[in-house]
């Protein structure tokens, strides 16, 4: 069959449904990096496997200390309401985690323009490591 035929949308499905790879949100590329323990490790992007090595040269040259990639944080915790409603807990999934000078820091690898400075734990709100 010749989809050139059909509209986009459905060259779209067709295409999906026989397993083309869907192009990522922000067009990153993945990148795999050899972790210390020797297990490979797979990064959402280039961008965020380069500050992970840039990391491990801090962590080496003992700049940074406690490196966490990927730590989660509770934000909230869950609850049940007064109403008797199931209020999940609010977590947040950081790329890295790393201590330096004695200060917790929080980062998370942003491409493109929006470039934030890395979060000082405790700078504006009261983070707890989850689990």
């Amino acid at each position: 069959m010749d989809i050139s035929r059909l509209s986009e949308s459905a060259q779209r499905q067709i295409l999906a449904k026989i397993g083309q790879q869907k192009q990522s949100k922000y067009r990153n590329q993945k990148a795999t990096r050899r972790m210390p323990n020797g297990t490979i490790r797979t990064f959402d992007s280039q961008k965020e496997a380069r500050r992970y090595d840039e990391l491990v040269l801090l962590l080496k040259a003992g700049k940074i200390s406690d490196l966490r990639l990927q730590q989660t944080f509770t934000l909230q915790e869950g609850y049940i309401s007064a109403s008797g409603d199931v209020v999940r807990a609010l977590t947040y999934k950081a790329d890295f985690y790393y201590t330096k000078g004695g200060k917790s820091i929080v980062e998370d690898v942003k491409g493109g323009d929006t470039l934030p400075p890395p979060i000082e734990a405790g700078a504006s709100c009261s983070i707890t490591p989850a689990g």
